[in-house]
């Protein structure tokens, strides 16, 4: 979901839209309410519209759990930016000093349906933090006007993609950052390799609303479409096994949930990204040092990935808004074939989503000072 940003004093505010959650959950209420009330005298319906009720609510509530407050205050404290982000669960400062960065930029962002513009805070080294994204390119220039205005940097507009934004020569000095209490974030050095782990944990009340959901689907295919249908027993047997094969997939995400961890190992030569669960490891991902050319971090809501990718990809991301910008179908058709592959060969995309501001930005100040 995409991020609310408004400009107060000296200050930016940065939230997930939550009227809009507010208003579907209270219709998952309304809906599951009227389905009880109604049980048994407008069937199948009555069934149909608990069900639905209960899916609608319980989804409702997970992203509402998963709702973020962050503010950026300016000249709070002499010499740094100070962030605050508000959860759910609680309130945590952050400190960032001025000068790590130096200019806001403004360039599109790329996906296989649109174009989007984003605004981005640059830094010394030349990572990006993206702050906001938007549909139209005056928009965003818009809000970096007046995001120069209210945090002083000078704003750069870039028609594309830089190749050389990443400066390895530059000395990174990293600042202090103080992790939360019970952290997932594991660290280890070696002589070879610098290892950094972390997990993507929801709050238990979030996997019980992931149940819930799934028996809202169970209750409307159990209690209303299959009696009503009057379906025979080996179409029901169908039926049956798609739901355990769903139910599997929860239960993965589960145990994925609990026990699997986000894994980056950085090498003298190389930088290498995979998921790994009780041991085993998924989507391996390796890049040279050499071959980096933009690393970018978000504390936009719609997609908080950090993604480092390689000159090549950049290159062909470049290359594929030229190809999608001419509207030639056969052109747009080798554009999307051309974007598959970069977004599995070129583009690695580290997990963050649910990790706190600190635990974002501890990641990138560790990738940053051992590249």
């Amino acid at each position: 979901m995409k991020s609310k940003v408004s400009f107060s004093a000296n200050s930016i505010k940065i939230q997930t839209p939550i009227t809009f959650l507010f208003s579907f959950s209270l219709l998952g209420v309304l809906l599951g309410g009227f389905g009880i009330f109604k049980l048994g005298e407008i069937y199948p319906l009555d069934h149909i519209l608990f069900g639905s009720g209960m899916i609608i609510l319980f989804f409702g509530l997970f992203k509402l759990m998963n709702s973020k407050y962050y503010k950026i205050h300016v000249n709070e404290d002499p010499g740094y930016l100070s962030l605050v982000e508000s959860t759910g669960w609680g309130i945590s400062p952050n400190k960032i000093p001025y000068k790590y960065f130096t200019e806001i930029v403004v360039q599109h962002i790329v996906n296989r349906e649109k174009f989007e513009s984003g605004v981005l805070l640059k830094n010394r080294m030349g990572a990006l933090l993206r702050i906001a994204k938007f549909d139209d390119q005056k928009q965003a220039l818009d809000f970096a006007g007046k995001f120069e205005k209210t945090i002083g940097f000078p704003v750069k507009f870039n028609a594309e993609i830089p190749y050389d934004m990443i400066d390895n020569k530059h000395p990174y000095n990293p600042y202090s950052i103080h992790l939360p209490d019970k952290s997932s974030i594991e660290i280890k050095e070696t002589r070879e390799s610098r290892d950094i782990a972390w997990q993507i944990r929801y709050h238990p009340l979030q996997i019980g609303f992931m149940f819930a959901i799934y028996y809202g689907l169970y209750h409307i295919i159990s209690f209303a479409f299959i009696p009503a249908a009057k379906l025979n027993i080996p179409v029901q047997i169908i039926i049956y096994t798609l739901l355990g094969v769903i139910l599997s997939f929860l239960v993965t995400a589960v145990v994925l949930n609990y026990f699997g961890t986000h894994n980056v190992i950085i090498k003298k030569e190389t930088i290498a990204f995979f998921n790994q669960v009780f041991g085993i490891k998924f989507n391996l991902m390796e890049m040279k040092k050499s071959d980096i050319s933009l690393i970018r971090s978000s504390i936009d809501f719609s997609n908080e990935d950090m993604i480092i990718v390689s000159r090549k990809g950049i290159e062909g991301i470049n290359n594929y808004k030229k190809k999608f910008s001419s509207r030639g179908k056969d052109k747009e058709e080798t554009a999307e074939v051309d974007a598959r592959r970069l977004l599995k060969e070129e583009i690695m995309k580290l997990n963050e989503s649910n990790l706190k501001l600190a635990e974002k930005l501890f990641v990138e100040q560790f990738i940053l000072k051992n590249l």
